[in-house]
């Protein structure tokens, strides 16, 4: 579930319930301060993608390094023996 929050609304509900004009747009803006550090579940599945996209690509140079050593040892025994 996203969490929404519309600023305009909660400004008018408090603004309705004899809330100050300056009150009502300072909880709002405490609302929002407090609330716009939340992790959503789409950007923490967005930053687990390009997490997995990384390890994929220095697991796919490991393999690279690995496949090249091995090559040279076994051009080099070759020539060696």
């Amino acid at each position: 579930m996203a969490l929404t929050f519309n600023p305009l609304a909660a400004a008018n509900k408090l603004r309705n319930s004899g809330a100050t004009e300056p009150l009502a747009e300072a909880t709002v803006e405490v609302v929002q301060d407090a609330t716009g550090a939340l992790v959503t579940p789409e950007y923490l599945s967005l930053e687990l993608a390009r997490m997995e996209a990384r390890f994929n690509r220095a697991l796919l140079i490991l393999a690279g390094f690995i496949v090249a050593v091995a090559g040279t040892s076994l051009a080099a025994s070759q020539l060696l023996g």
